[in-house]
Parts: C-alpha cells; structure tokens; sequence
C-alpha cells in the first residue's frame, strides 16, 4: 500500500503541470525615472509558462530600446512571475533583475510588477502592465514603467 500511495500523488498533482507555453512578443514602454528625463522604449519579449490548472509559474526575457524621449538607454530584464487565470483575463505579478545601458555606464538593480492580459485568439494575447526597477546608481533610485504588449502563443 505504501508503494501505491506516492504513485497516485505524482498521477493526481503531476498531471496538472503538464502545460507548458512558449511565446514571443513586442511591448511598447513608457518609462518614467522619479529624477531624470522620461523616455519610449520598443521591447522584445520572450517566454516560458508552466501551467498547473489556473495558476502558472513564468520565466520572461525581455530587451529594449529607445524609440523616443531625452534619455538614451537601452534596458534587460529577466523576471519570474505568477499568474492566475480569471476566465477572460489573466493576471500577472513577479519580480526579477533589471540592467540599463548606457553609452558609457550600467546601471543594475532589480524590479517587480504587476498586470493583466486578454486572449484575442487562441495566439493572441493584448497585454498591460506596470513594472518598478529599483537601480543602485546615480541615474535615479527607480523607473516606472507603463507597458502595453502583444504576445504570439506557439
């Protein structure tokens, strides 16, 4: 009996974690630094989703580039987030490290976020989001960042 008891565990809890999605995407980001000239940044996001049931567990890849404003600065981030599914929505929260780019400098730190996204097609997803970097250089103590992004599901 207790042989069989681990097996029906790993076929009842296993079996959910099945899931798992690969996508792709662009974002258009507006960051705003709480010291320092505000700029428009065009990211390219890519990622890996486990999913177990409603809730996913998320490892995102993103890189991007000024497309306007002042500063000229191009940013990375990697980040681990959580999401649950809420039938026509999905939300979204994580955290992770964040690089800025400079002409001369790096500024490192790291961020966390939150946000929604909608399904427009099975491939499809609108996505929206705020995310905090903290950076531990001179540039400024934090950047907020509004994204809008659209992501490709394979």
């Amino acid at each position: 009996m207790k042989p069989l008891m681990p097996a029906i565990l790993v076929a009842t809890f296993g079996s959910a974690a099945v899931a798992q999605d690969v996508y792709v995407g662009g974002s258009l980001d507006y960051h705003y630094p709480h010291s320092g000239d505000a700029q428009t940044v065009g990211s390219v996001i890519a990622g890996l989703e486990i999913d177990a049931g409603p809730f996913a567990v998320i490892g995102e890849a993103e890189y991007g580039t000024q497309v306007a404003g002042d500063n000229d600065y191009d940013t990375a981030r990697v980040r681990i987030l959580g999401s649950y599914d809420w039938g026509d929505y999905t939300l979204r929260a994580g955290g992770g490290i964040t690089e800025y780019y400079f002409d001369d400098d790096t500024a490192g730190g790291y961020n966390f976020g939150f946000g929604a996204e909608r399904a427009v097609t099975d491939t499809l997803t609108v996505r929206g989001e705020l995310i905090r970097d903290f950076m531990n250089n001179t540039f400024t103590a934090a950047v907020t960042t509004s994204r809008i992004a659209v992501v490709y599901n394979f």
